[in-house]
């Protein structure tokens, strides 16, 4: 089955990221309706194997964001409370304290991109290219944008985020449809289309 023409051009850019060697690598986040998950980790896997074909010669690094996310939750020693807490949350006041304390969690040492940095580091490959997945895991605790801008200079690999969520305009990004759009994204959007 062919890659999606949007993740040609995805991959395209690491591709002359690597052989050209440019100085900043792309950072893009593609973006695809919540549920089309599935539909888009098999759009993953395609690209991933179009990408360590013989004469691209990229490694592929798949990064799982809730992964992280429930590592930095266990690590912290916290995550049967924070668990309890929701269970017995009973008013949006109380669910948004229990979101901070995670977003506090996630910003605490190591950060979420210190854990994200942490498993691509373990990709000794010089051609490798990083893919975050999982991110709906995040709602409403850490914003994406957040985690891009502070990889970005830190980690010197391509590194293209699955985000599910909507476009709104031509730069606004609405997490999972449900959060205000936010216009801070340094990186290039990719939607993905409905039909190949």
């Amino acid at each position: 089955m062919p890659v999606r023409a949007e993740l040609q051009a995805v991959g395209q850019k690491i591709v002359s990221y690597f052989d050209e060697q440019k100085s900043q690598p792309p950072f893009t986040v593609y973006q695809y309706a919540p549920e089309q998950e599935w539909n888009v980790r098999h759009d993953l896997r395609q690209l991933n194997r179009w990408l360590q074909l013989p004469n691209q010669n990229i490694n592929c690094a798949s990064i799982s964001l809730a992964q992280l996310f429930w590592s930095a939750l266990d690590d912290s020693g916290f995550l049967e409370e924070l668990i309890a807490q929701e269970r017995g949350a009973s008013s949006t006041t109380a669910l948004n304290e229990i979101f901070e304390s995670v977003g506090e969690i996630l910003r605490h040492s190591p950060t979420l991109p210190d854990r994200v940095i942490a498993a691509v580091d373990q990709y000794q490959h010089s051609r490798t290219a990083v893919f975050l997945y999982q991110a709906g895991v995040l709602y409403p605790a850490y914003r994406t944008s957040t985690l891009l801008d502070d990889l970005q200079g830190r980690l010197l690999r391509p590194v293209t985020l699955l985000y599910p969520g909507r476009l709104i305009g031509d730069y606004g990004l609405s997490f999972l449809g449900k959060s205000e759009p936010a216009y801070g994204y340094r990186a290039a959007i990719v939607t993905r289309e409905q039909v190949l």
